[in-house]
């Protein structure tokens, strides 16, 4: 008797593995497909194995969604493309199926801040989606947020929120947001609604706009290779000497300040138009102690930046456009002075729309929020320091 119970025993064990071998093995198949998804890269590298490794990961289903999401690297703006399209996919099918997604694990994960800032934003969309009392739930807890998209979410919501109030302190609020605000556009907007109420702030020192630089310049770039040729401003220590330019002619460095709200450069008026030439723009910046930063640059030709005789960034586009901080330098502040470097360069196109040559260089955290970092200036031969995003006396020309 006891023989017969051991190998019913057995058996059962027997069928119990067999019976989770199915899952076992679908686990196994969704593991491989989210490894070859998330080694796909901008380059092309692993493109022959996402169409299946996509087709497997759907098929799971909803078992399949949080594992997706978390497989999100903000770093691997190509693999999370091809993992969006597989979330969207699962949740369709899942809707299709009239089966709920699981809503307190997507809120989990969006409050999460170690999870990669767009797959928290597809978790929240997916989120609210299903139901809509989460918007006014999370919105508020967004406010500084690590993700851009949530963060400007939350303060188009908050905005929406004080226009219709009536409350005696609103410029308070108003001017709160505004520390919070890091998108060009909510900025300007909130620093004008700021000022309709009586108050003011600066946008250039919110961020922290270099508006001073010694120039330098043109060199030559004809047939594009100056971009490549590293001319001695590259590796001068400070703005004193003299320098060959192109054709020949001599160059000096020059102390220039921007006036503009906007930190904006113009070179042609600065230092006269000039096709196929390269200029250099030297700024110095102070810092309290170690900062870790961003040198964020705006500009519609090629570029690249230095700091403390480091290249961080470079960039060889002409002309296809200027979007706000689309040039990104990361890098540590040493404590005291950090001088920054900026490259920028100009083709020889014609076209009227090819014409702009200017910059816009700022400082900022991984947020594109300010720091409290000061600028070394010159004002009339003499050396003085500033907060970043001084203006002269203050004074934040309209463009």
């Amino acid at each position: 008797m006891q023989r017969w119970t051991c190998i019913a025993a057995t058996l059962a064990l027997l069928g119990a593995a067999l019976a989770l071998a199915p899952a076992r093995a679908a686990d196994d198949d969704m593991t491989r497909a989210l490894t070859a998804l998330k080694a796909i890269t901008k380059e092309g590298r692993g493109n022959e194995d996402a169409g299946p490794a996509w087709k497997t990961l759907v098929s799971r289903g909803g078992a399949a969604l949080l594992p997706a999401l978390e497989a999100f690297d903000d770093n691997n703006p190509t693999a999370a493309n091809w993992l969006r399209t597989a979330v969207d996919a699962i949740a369709e099918g899942e809707k299709a199926a009239n089966r709920p997604l699981p809503a307190d694990k997507l809120e989990a994960f969006v409050k999460d801040t170690k999870n990669a800032a767009n797959a928290r934003l597809v978790a929240y969309e997916l989120l609210v989606g299903q139901d809509a009392a989460a918007k006014e739930r999370l919105l508020p807890g967004f406010l500084d947020d690590k993700s851009p998209d949530l963060r400007r979410d939350a303060i188009g919501h908050q905005l929406d929120t004080l226009e219709k109030s009536t409350r005696a302190n609103v410029r308070t609020d108003l001017e709160k947001l505004f520390t919070f605000t890091r998108d060009q556009d909510q900025v300007e907007s909130l620093a004008k609604k700021i000022e309709e109420k009586g108050g003011k702030v600066s946008v250039s020192e919110h961020f922290g706009f270099v508006t001073h630089a010694a120039l330098i310049g043109p060199f030559d770039s004809t047939a594009g290779k100056g971009f490549d040729t590293m001319y001695p401003p590259e590796s001068a220590k400070d703005t004193e000497g003299k320098f060959k330019g192109k054709e020949d002619k001599e160059l000096k460095w020059g102390a220039f300040t921007t006036t503009d709200k906007s930190g904006t450069f113009n070179l042609n008026k600065m230092l006269a138009a000039h096709k196929d030439a390269v200029i250099y723009a030297r700024a110095i910046v102070v810092a309290g102690a170690e900062t870790p930063a961003e040198i964020r640059v705006t500009s519609p030709t090629a570029v690249q930046i230095f700091l403390n005789g480091k290249k961080l960034f470079a960039r060889e586009e002409y002309h296809h456009g200027a979007p706000f901080d689309a040039n990104i330098g990361k890098a540590t502040l040493q404590k005291g002075e950090n001088v920054i470097l900026l490259k920028v360069c100009q083709n020889n196109q014609r076209e009227d729309w090819a014409q702009v040559w200017q910059f816009q260089m700022r400082v900022c955290d991984a947020t594109g929020g300010p720091l409290p970092l000061e600028q070394k200036v010159t004002v009339d031969g003499k050396s003085l320091t500033h907060k970043l995003g001084w203006l002269p006396e203050s004074k934040e020309e309209k463009k």
